[in-house]
């Protein structure tokens, strides 16, 4: 998932609409359809349930595709689980959901069979976070992406302009 889609899910109201099947109702009708469209749109939601296991935000460059340091995540108990590494509200010390986070950091480490390397909650999600990229990119058989056919033309044409 690109990495501005990341964080715009990583928002407290994206999360409670992607991790509910029922209106929320804290949030206008509107509003919350909005979200669950937009969702729709990210290909997070399909029928109105979820359509991932892992999602593994990435940051384009002319280089190709980075995969940030990001996770989100579906347990097996159907729980959600977002981590974004560059998010300064949940770094370690100052952080509101301690307990949450290391039950997180955990599920995720047990269900992808990796190992916790650290004892330090950022830097052990960070380990699992990298255990968990190698893993499915080394099981990937292909990528879909959605992209504007159009958008993709007018920027090989300018590409190839600039090269001349």
């Amino acid at each position: 998932m690109n990495y501005d889609d990341f964080v715009r899910l990583g928002d407290e109201t994206y999360l409670r609409v992607l991790a509910s099947d029922k209106k929320w109702d804290e949030i206008s009708k509107s509003y919350f359809y909005y979200i669950v469209n937009k969702l729709r749109a990210l290909g997070l939601l399909i029928d109105n349930a979820l359509s991932f296991k892992v999602l593994l935000p990435y940051k384009p460059s002319h280089n190709g595709l980075s995969v940030t340091e990001g996770i989100a995540f579906v347990t097996q108990d159907k729980k959600l689980i977002y981590y974004n590494a560059e998010n300064e509200t949940y770094k370690c010390g100052g952080c509101p959901v301690n307990s949450e986070c290391l039950l997180g950091v955990k599920s995720l480490a047990k269900e992808m069979e990796v190992k916790i390397r650290n004892e330090e909650l950022d830097t052990a999600w960070l380990s699992v976070i990298e255990s968990v990229k190698v893993q499915v990119m080394s099981n990937l058989r292909f990528l879909r992406a959605k992209a504007d056919l159009e958008e993709v033309k007018v920027n090989e044409v300018e590409y190839a302009k600039e090269s001349l």
